[in-house]
């Protein structure tokens, strides 16, 4: 297939942002992703990690009963299906991983939900990308291909790749309101009652409007302040990571791609902070919320152990969610072999990655990306 327009990427990214305050409209879009790449179905899931339960927010070209009974009764299936819980964890975020290249076809064909529910539709391949795993819940958009279309191709694949940072950064925010519409006329009152700090800012990173959390933060200057009349925080280099994704936004919020996703705040006491940044200048839905502002910053409790920042790797260095994912593993002691494995993918493709991440961070050994990975290290 071809590839989409900047127009048609832009109308498509608009819209997943626009189902952060419309949660409801996830269907609709899934279903416009499908049209725009020529896949035959797409889910939106969120499974809970402390019931254990699958739970299918949105679908595409199936019956929202039907794929949530399937998801209950084929659970263990759909887990196998892609690699096991141990290979899941492994994948990238943000990075479309095809069924068919990540596991071997002699598992696919075996699969009980492969043989009982999806050939049976015609459905014979699959690229699924990840949106959320931390200790609370874990998140994937799935997009199935029917057989009539033929093999999964390199144009859906990077389609997919530039929406993923997006829809990462809508499913992360709309967990915040707890998945409830936000009308503009109730939007003071809908901040107001969220317990993370909210600021709306201007492209300039000037403060518009902030919440009672987030004026609490400000107040005593952490992990938030303002600097030069600028939302700021205690670290320069993340002040300017956090000011360069609000002007993105402004400017252009389909090139925001991965930044602002989760930005660390270093603090010296006190839990682990990541801010979100939400596109708000452009779309009807989201630009008569707050005339005023460019973004909207979520201020949140960290969901997970320290770890390697992404958001670094990513503003500093521009490495992608591959990439990044090849330099955590290398830098946890795995072989090339051993990553080839864990993230179904060659062992040529691994070779590849990393050369690109030695020549991107001007590293010659694996023993200097260690080092660096030591010096990125924030609590997320």
């Amino acid at each position: 297939m071809q590839q989409a327009s900047v127009e048609r990427f832009s109308y498509l990214i608009g819209g997943i942002y626009d189902c952060v305050i419309a949660p409801e409209r996830w269907a609709d879009i899934l279903n416009e992703i499908c049209a725009e790449f020529g896949f035959a179905t797409g889910a939106l899931s969120v499974a809970s990690l402390t019931n254990m339960k699958a739970v299918v927010n949105a679908v595409s070209g199936s019956d929202l009963t039907e794929m949530t009974r399937n998801a209950i009764g084929y659970g263990a299936d759909i887990i196998e299906l892609w690699g096991g819980a141990e290979r899941i964890r492994q994948y990238p975020l943000g990075e479309p991983i095809v069924q068919s290249q990540a596991v071997r076809q002699e598992i696919i064909s075996g699969n009980r939900y492969y043989r009982e529910w999806a050939l049976p539709k015609g459905l014979f391949d699959a690229v699924a990308v990840g949106l959320v795993r931390d200790r609370m819940m874990v998140g994937n958009a799935i997009f199935s291909q029917h057989e009539s279309a033929g093999a999964i191709d390199d144009a859906q694949v990077n389609g997919l790749r530039l929406l993923a940072p997006h829809i990462r950064r809508a499913v992360t925010i709309s967990n915040l309101f707890d998945m409830k519409t936000v009308e503009a006329t109730t939007f003071a009152a809908t901040m107001e009652a969220l317990t993370v700090g909210v600021v709306l800012a201007d492209e300039e990173s000037r403060i518009v409007y902030t919440n009672a959390a987030a004026t609490a933060m400000l107040a005593a200057g952490d992990p938030i302040m303002t600097r030069h009349g600028r939302i700021a925080v205690e670290s320069t280099t993340t002040s300017a990571t956090l000011q360069s994704a609000v002007a993105q936004a402004a400017r252009d919020e389909a090139a925001l791609g991965q930044k602002g996703i989760g930005i660390a705040v270093p603090r010296p006491n006190g839990a682990p902070l990541v801010i979100h940044v939400l596109p708000l200048r452009r779309g009807h839905m989201r630009a008569r919320l707050a005339q005023r502002a460019a973004a909207a910053l979520f201020v949140a409790s960290a969901s997970g152990p320290p770890q390697m920042s992404h958001v670094a790797l990513n503003q500093l260095y521009d490495l992608t969610p591959a990439e990044i994912r090849i330099f955590e593993l290398i830098c946890e002691g795995h072989t090339r072999d051993a990553i080839s494995g864990l993230l179904g993918v060659s062992v040529a493709t691994v070779k590849t990655h990393l050369l690109h991440v030695f020549e991107k961070t001007g590293c010659r050994r694996q023993v200097d990306l260690v080092r660096l990975a030591k010096s990125l290290t924030f609590p997320l």
